[in-house]
């Protein structure tokens, strides 16, 4: 197999050829910088790339496998890292000015976690200042472009790990997720991503967004490589105030087993926001496949869902300002233009406000579990748009033309609130501008493996979706 090939392999693919030694880690890793070193500068996905770093621990990765020291399916994989999470050694600069030569000296506890896996860090990947935003158009460190079209987004604010996989640059990648800011850009850049159930995998060692929203996950091309990776980095951390003590399953146990019988919801109460013609066919027919595969599929009202994202917002805002105050009146104008408008916004949040809203959010969750509790899992469209071009960031819903930064977030964000687990899948293409578009599944706390399901089911239902590349690919 040449060197190029290795990039078309999935994390579950070069696991296995990796394991029954048809490939070398070294082989897979030097295939995967040089693409990156092929298309890094036309996409910006990576902010650094660690040559030296990842050859060193592919050749010990190899040494280990050829002694019979096989750590399980992530070893010797190479895996891009959102640049808010810190990695021993490697330069972490949050995507801001304020940490141009930031080295940390131990890694966030999921990469330790990951690492000892056998998985392998490739580069630290692009994202939006402060992980705060939704375009990846960063001013900093230069935007990050859409690898379907260069001339456009690939959302955010995970959109170089999103854009990572994408272009091949790597198998599987790390984001974080406050709003939306895994499955944007896996909508965005027609990929898989997963917002785990809040508290699954530590954020110890991440930079804080909005602490009690925040989750970390995986983005790779398909669901069961997603539950590969979460499966190396989930579980407990006495470390971490967030990390919840639930029991860690076997996330690929029923990923097989199709969806015949399965309850699904569709809620269209939850969707509060215009979605373009483009993405809502694609997600009617994606209902449809499953519809087909077996599923048994009802519309269940939501009387609370307003709420859950009126709610959500005071919380986003005054945590997001407690990270930032002292910087911001001390140094506004560091921050870019569109942060530093975001964190001034945030200061007419109230206390009173604040703490309201996490009263309600107790409340609002556990109406949200007792609806869904007999399904197995809920359909959403997974964003309400294609990219939107870097030079402009305007997007065009239905003709009309509305602002990119924020615009999903009344469809992911309500997942957050609740820390309810969602997968984005990719459903197609749309017809105007040949972009990706995609399709969210919702599932309860600690469902991920069920949603892991519903989505591989789908996925094998639809290889035409998976089997397309970008152009930029072709050359």
């Amino acid at each position: 197999m040449s060197s190029p090939e290795l990039c078309f392999l999935s994390v579950h693919e070069l696991s296995e050829k990796t394991r029954a030694r048809e490939i070398s880690p070294r082989e897979t890793v030097e295939a995967h910088l040089a693409q990156i070193d092929k298309l890094n500068p036309e996409i910006n996905a990576f902010i650094t790339v660690c040559h030296e770093e990842a050859a060193a621990e592919a050749a010990l990765a190899e040494e280990e496998i050829g002694s019979g020291k096989y750590r399980g399916p992530l070893h010797g994989i190479p895996i891009g890292v959102k640049d808010i999470i810190d990695t021993e050694g490697i330069l972490t600069t949050q995507g801001s000015s304020f940490y141009p030569r930031n080295v940390p000296a131990k890694d966030a506890e999921c990469i330790r976690r990951l690492r000892e896996a056998g998985a392998i860090v490739i580069g630290k990947c692009n994202t939006h200042e402060f992980a705060a935003g939704s375009t990846t158009k960063n001013p900093h460190y230069g935007a990050c472009a859409n690898p379907w079209d260069t001339s456009r987004v690939p959302a955010g604010s995970s959109g170089g790990s999103g854009a990572a996989v994408a272009a091949r640059m790597c198998p599987g990648a790390l984001g974080t997720d406050t709003g939306g800011s895994i499955r944007g850009p896996a909508a965005i850049c027609g990929v898989s991503g997963l917002k785990p159930t809040y508290g699954r995998v530590s954020l110890s060692g991440v930079f804080p967004n909005s602490t009690s929203l925040d989750h970390i996950g995986p983005l790779a091309r398909s669901a069961r490589d997603c539950a590969l990776i979460l499966q190396g980095m989930a579980g407990y951390d006495p470390a971490d105030s967030a990390s919840a003590d639930m029991p860690v399953p076997d996330f690929s146990a029923e990923i097989e087993d199709g969806v015949e019988g399965l309850r699904l919801a569709l809620c269209p109460d939850l969707i509060q926001i215009d979605i373009d013609q483009s993405v809502e066919r694609a997600f009617t027919e994606a209902v449809e496949v499953l519809r087909g595969l077996g599923a048994n599929i009802e519309t269940v009202a939501c009387l609370f869902a307003e709420e859950l994202n009126t709610e959500r917002r005071p919380i986003a805002d005054a945590e997001l300002l407690a990270v930032h105050r002292d910087n911001l009146d001390k140094f506004p104008e560091k921050f870019g233009d569109d942060v530093r408008a975001r964190l001034e916004n945030a200061r007419r949040t109230t206390l009173d406000s604040y703490i309201e809203a996490l009263r309600k959010r107790v409340i609002l969750t556990r109406k949200a579990e007792a609806l869904f509790e007999p399904y197995d899992g809920l359909l959403l469209p997974g964003y309400v748009c294609v990219g939107a071009p870097i030079e402009t960031v305007t997007a065009t819903v239905n003709g009309k033309e509305v602002p990119f930064l924020g615009a999903s977030r009344p469809l992911s964000g309500p997942h957050n609130f609740t820390g309810f687990p969602a997968q984005v899948v990719s459903t197609g293409f749309s017809p105007n501008e040949n972009m990706p578009v995609a399709m969210q599944i919702v599932g309860l706390p600690g469902a991920e493996a069920r949603i892991f399901r519903i989505a591989h089911a789908y996925e094998q239902a639809t290889p035409e979706v998976r089997n397309r590349l970008p152009e930029i690919l072709k050359s």
